[in-house]
């Protein structure tokens, strides 16, 4: 499939999770994890447990050059700067510190805030919450027929403020944000990319190099959960205001007041060390691939999935037709006999007892999936995923709608 570039089925055997039976088709929710992000979990409790930047003994600067080293390998695999780099709990909370941090100090009544169609619960609802907060509007551009978004000539007038997903978490459609980057920037506001879909399986464009802010999470890149990115151009992230306020994030404390300096100064409390410390083997995993021939492999799958459910009756798939148009993800309905919807819930517990495992519902998009007709299977596929992944689904599918028509 992928001729002479990386050894794919090498890849895969360094994934302890894989070597006992069963399909995993869920990689959009969370990816497996690497022996060597196990190893370093294990060996920075082992040997540097301490918490960072405060104290003088060994293992406190073994465990301070750590979770330095890993915020520096962050920024090398962004292509950023070391200072632009602030660690959060996730893609939720990296995406509210900006909603709370940057824009709501900044947002009037009758202000626009720009998103798509396509987003996340977790690009949604926290510019939802803002608006409605401030009195501002949320304006979500379209999609067409294929659940691409359609981009206006000129963003909507009031624009303060752009975000969108780089990647459906749902029907993997892939959003042009070269495009939308150029019509922030001619409008002259920020542009915040949710690069949880994509952070692993795309190369990085113009538009993730340069947005405003970009937000991601670890546990979706082969990393451990509870680590999340947000990077941004650092005078941007000099105007976040925290919203979080504790030990560790300061310049100096006064008995009434104090200072702080990005990135330590958003980032509150004990961060997630361990958790940042074993992102740094993911990081290298996705380079030893290299993000050209890991798109080649994920490309050579997605078309093995289409054309699959394609050829299975009552199967219906929404989103691009083509393969280039997607990454990650597809998503799909299955009508019986008569026609009606089978429900998702019941064909993915089917499914599993097949040793296939997929995911069933809203994939916390709700407004998006009720737009395509509700609820969802979806299958999502990885860098360690093969074509025996593809076709086990294709041959257990049948039998799954089967049992549940």
């Amino acid at each position: 499939m992928s001729g002479a570039g990386p050894d794919w089925p090498g890849f895969r055997a360094r994934f302890p999770a894989l070597a006992g039976p069963g399909v995993e088709l869920d990689n959009a929710a969370t990816t497996h994890k690497p022996q060597a992000v196990l190893d370093a979990l294990l060996a920075h409790y082992r040997e540097a447990n301490a918490n960072v930047h405060r104290a003088g003994h060994r293992r406190a600067r073994l465990a301070t050059e750590a979770y330095e080293g890993a915020r520096g390998r962050v920024a090398r695999f962004l292509g950023r700067q070391r200072e632009e780099v602030v660690f959060t709990r996730g893609t939720t909370e990296a995406v509210n510190l900006v909603a709370r941090g940057y824009l709501e100090p900044r947002l009037r009544a009758g202000d626009v805030v720009v998103a798509t169609e396509l987003e996340h619960h977790g690009n949604l609802v926290p510019w939802q919450q803002l608006c409605a907060r401030r009195g501002a509007r949320l304006h979500l551009l379209p999609l067409d027929e294929q659940t691409r978004v359609v981009l206006p000539a000129a963003l909507p007038e009031g624009t303060v403020f752009v975000t969108a997903t780089r990647v459906s978490n749902v029907t993997g459609t892939i959003v042009d944000t070269e495009a939308l980057l150029a019509l922030a920037r001619a409008a002259g506001v920020p542009l915040l990319l949710d690069l949880a879909q994509s952070i692993a399986h795309l190369p990085h464009d113009a538009a993730t190099r340069e947005a405003d802010f970009v937000a991601f999470s670890a546990h979706k890149a082969y990393g451990p959960t509870g680590l999340g990115v947000l990077a941004g151009r650092r005078d941007a992230l000099a105007e976040i205001a925290p919203v979080s306020f504790g030990g560790d994030m300061v310049v100096s404390v006064s008995a009434q007041s104090a200072t702080f300096q990005p990135p330590l100064g958003l980032e509150a409390g004990t961060p997630p060390i361990a958790a940042a410390v074993a992102f740094v083997p993911a990081l290298d995993l996705l380079d030893e691939a290299g993000a050209a021939a890991l798109r080649a492999h994920e490309l050579a799958l997605l078309e093995q999935l289409l054309a699959g459910l394609g050829a299975l009756p009552g199967v219906e798939v929404p989103g691009p037709r083509h393969a280039a148009e997607r990454s990650g993800a597809v998503s799909f309905h299955v009508r019986g006999g008569d026609g009606r919807l089978l429900d998702p819930n019941v064909l993915a517990t089917l499914l599993d007892l097949q040793g296939v495992a997929v995911r069933a519902g809203f994939h916390c998009a709700e407004p998006l999936v009720r737009k395509l007709g509700g609820p969802l299977l979806r299958a999502s596929i990885a860098l360690y995923s093969d074509e025996s992944d593809i076709n086990a689904l294709l041959t257990a599918l049948p039998e799954a709608i089967a049992a549940a028509d």
